[in-house]
């Protein structure tokens, strides 16, 4: 092995949770060898903005994003990892073998595809054993016979082979399959309409088999919107093992294809290849996951009954048992053997302690949250762990149970230690999910900052790039490098794309130092010198991202972060990309004034919009209580003198609603309530939701139009109540004031009064939520 190689990795929907593992496997090893690595990244997003605006998502701009692998020559890589399987669906032709021509006399390890001619390394997971296995679990040892399958893409090898094995699963067994059976997913989140389809098409369906955990994710949502109970009424299964499979609810059945091992292997195979090793294929094995969502006992630990071996195992016996219970269901895919070890190490200094005894309870629950906070609790899901620590204390209690002559310890101070496990564990998970949200919403709150200082600095060519630069280190880049082409290149999507000869550094950032270049000494990049002349450092760790605004390319972004921060990056360069468009705009010189007011116009209609997000309730789409308040201080500045009646309105027993039926039935009776609210309020009246249950009501006229008000919404929601086929009332107490319009009117004052009334209302509301109380 010579100094140091450089192994550059093309990678498509880098944003998808297989792509991320994949990445985390090959950082890793590239990281432990003294690799350095370049990873060239497609971010495909077009399906996720058409779940969420459908037709109105706007141009698809993901086809800008397949040119990123076309500068691999200017990494000047010794060998490449290629994830044809992530990428082959978006490239604009699907052609595995068009594609490998480019990287011709560079060795290379194909990703979850076969190399026919053989010049490379071929990585695939064994998808047919692992989805047979499967298939067959749910017909032979459940009985289901009416089977659906949520495939992946058309033409995807990964895709395909899992198809292969439903189909011979089916045939083997008798059971009728055929394309009715079938709808084809991309692998993300967003196929909704596949699911209903399906699930429209066979309400009667045993089960129903998805090609990836991310998908089946999804079918658990739709599942749940049509109140059917995964496990219970239908069996739901995945492939992958995702890290929020196991903690699913239920937990998802699954076939792990361990994406950061294969990453893991994908960079020693290149190191291989790059040491003499022959061209071959190999064929990483897959092993099933079974859980509850197939309909097996998710709970397969707790054993009514005792075997002979438990009965016989002693307490050191039990403990051997319990760390690899709890490394096996707690550790990540993700994970290194050193990783492993570590997360070994901290259970078991968890369960040093004997906590057979309650002195020892307070230094296990230390030790507890030890692991949690440190540096290896990142590789743990925190809720495995807790059910894989709660699991072991169950089976300890059925020994004292079942052997009560045996005084180890005493069952309710165990009981209360599982309490107080789940109490620590679940703090940890709430205030974990918090700090990460807190934190990538402080992030991406500065991200605007990037384009708006170099806006700040349009005429100003150096300023402008420096500015691009200056903020990176503070999101997290250790060194980024900022190249543009001479002239912006303009490629519409569907036409011919030819990479630029040549790339310039404009701007780069090392650590907290930018530096930034004047158009006219900008240093030159070729193929000849590569992204390393400009590096400082030793082995390094870059991803690529191309920097674009439309149908125009500007550059790229070359920027040294950890993939786990991959979407942190994709946003700064969408933001660096848009700016470099209006920067173009202005170099011009050709547009008009009235052009530019239009995009200030364009950013004001946009706060708008953010403006009106920010008054309205998400749930009940009515006005949330600073919308309410606002409209309330209008109306009564603009009624001075006039008549007007203040209700205050309360959704009676919410809380019993949500303790009895759930929190999507309570979500169900505030939008009920909402509609029956507002379909009452007159002309010019303005309704809000103030609270959890709690409504205001402004409308104008004096007691007579109020109490019309409150006869609609109490016949409205009789109306309800008598046609509806839920087991609970939907009902709503109200209070009223009635107030004359003024300057001096103090609202706040005003919704006391009426919920003061609305106190001496709720009086006479109904005992029970239950129908048939």
């Amino acid at each position: 092995m010579r100094e140091r190689y450089t192994i550059g990795v093309l990678i498509g929907n880098a944003n998808s949770p297989h792509s991320m593992d994949l990445m985390q496997g090959i950082y890793h090893a590239a990281e432990k060898l003294g690799m350095s690595v370049l990873f060239f990244l497609g971010i495909h997003s077009d399906s996720y903005y058409y779940s969420y605006f459908g037709d109105n998502a706007g141009d698809d701009y993901d086809y800008q994003f397949n040119v990123v692998y076309d500068y691999a020559p200017f990494g000047r890589v010794d060998a490449l990892i290629i994830s044809y399987g992530t990428m082959g669906q978006y490239l604009e032709q699907d052609n595995k073998e068009l594609f490998l021509e480019k990287f011709h006399g560079i060795p290379y390890v194909l990703l979850e595809e076969r190399d026919s001619r053989e010049r490379g390394m071929s990585l695939i997971a064994d998808n047919y054993h692992g989805m047979y296995e499967i298939a067959e679990h749910l017909v032979r040892d459940h009985g289901y016979r009416k089977i659906t399958y949520l495939a992946g893409p058309r033409g995807n090898t990964d895709a395909k082979e899992r198809m292969a094995a439903v189909r011979d699963v089916m045939r083997v067994y008798g059971i009728p399959f055929d394309e009715n059976h079938i709808e084809y997913g991309d692998y993300t989140a967003c196929v909704e309409a596949e699911v209903n389809r399906l699930l429209d098409r066979h309400p009667d369906m045993d089960a129903m088999i998805c090609a990836n955990d991310v998908m089946a994710d999804t079918v658990y949502k739709e599942c749940a919107a049509r109140g059917l109970v995964v496990g219970r009424d239908i069996a739901v299964t995945g492939y992958d093992d995702w890290e929020v499979a196991a903690s699913m609810n239920p937990p998802l059945t699954t076939v792990l294809q361990n994406a950061y091992d294969m990453g893991y292997m994908a960079l020693i195979g290149a190191l291989k290849l790059l040491q003499g090793s022959a061209a071959r294929t190999v064929v990483v094995p897959a092993h099933v996951k079974y859980r509850g969502s197939c309909g097996c006992d998710a709970a397969a630990d707790h054993k009514s009954e005792l075997t002979e071996e438990e009965v016989a195992r002693d307490w050191e016996d039990y403990c051997r048992h319990s760390i690899v219970k709890c490394v096996e269901m707690s550790l990540l895919a993700n994970a290194s053997e050193d990783i492993r070890m570590a997360v070994e190490q901290n259970i078991r200094r968890i369960l040093r302690h004997d906590f057979r005894k309650k002195e020892n309870h307070d230094a296990m629950l230390l030790q507890l949250k030890v692991l949690l906070s440190s540096s290896v609790g990142q590789y743990i899901s925190a809720y495995s762990l807790m059910q894989a620590l709660i699991s072991c204390m169950d089976e300890w209690i059925r020994r004292q149970l079942q052997y009560p002559d045996e005084t180890w310890c005493d069952c309710l101070e165990l009981m209360e230690l599982k309490e107080q496990v789940q109490e620590t564990i679940m703090v940890h998970i709430v205030k974990t999910d918090k700090d990460r949200f807190s934190m990538f919403q402080q992030e991406t709150w500065f991200l605007p900052l990037i384009a708006r200082d170099m806006m700040n600095h349009i005429n100003d060519e150096k300023e402008f790039y420096y500015a691009a630069m200056q903020k990176l280190s503070a999101l997290k880049a250790r060194n980024s490098y900022l190249y543009i082409f001479e002239e912006p290149i303009r490629h519409p999507k569907g036409s011919e794309w030819r990479c630029p000869e040549k790339l310039y550094l404009a701007a780069f950032q090392e650590g907290t130092h930018v530096t930034a270049y004047a158009e006219e000494d900008w240093p030159v990049l070729t193929g000849e010198n590569g992204f390393s002349s400009f590096y400082s450092g030793g082995r390094y760790a870059m991803s690529i991202f191309c920097l674009f605004s439309g149908e125009t390319q500007y550059g790229i972004l070359v920027t040294e972060i950890h993939p786990s921060n991959l979407a942190l990056s994709y946003l700064i360069s969408m933001e660096i990309g848009n700016a470099l468009k209006f920067h173009e705009l202005s170099r011009e010189q050709r547009r008009t004034s009235r052009e530019l007011e239009s995009l200030v116009e364009e950013i004001r209609e946009k706060n708008e919009v953010l403006n009106f997000i920010s008054e309205y309730d998400p749930l009940t789409r009515i006005l949330n209580r600073r919308g309410f308040m606002e409209r309330a201080v209008r109306f009564n500045r603009e009624h001075s003198g006039q008549q007007a009646g203040m209700i205050f309105v309360d959704l009676d027993h919410l809380k019993q609603i949500n303790d009895c039926f759930g929190h999507l039935e309570g979500d169900f009776a505030l939008k009920c309530s909402a509609e029956a609210i507002q379909s009452a309020v007159p002309e010019l009246g303005i309704v809000g939701r103030i609270g959890g249950d709690e409504f205001a009501v402004l409308i104008p006229g004096g007691k007579n139009e109020t109490e019309q008000f409150i006869q609609r919404v109490q016949d409205t929601c009789a109306r309800f109540n008598t046609t509806s086929e839920k087991d609970y009332y939907v009902e709503v107490s109200m209070g009223c004031e009635w107030i004359v319009c003024s300057e001096e009117l103090v609202l706040s004052e005003v919704l006391k009064k009426a919920d003061e009334a609305l106190y001496h209302a709720k009086e006479n509301r109904r005992a029970s939520v239950w129908k048939d109380a």
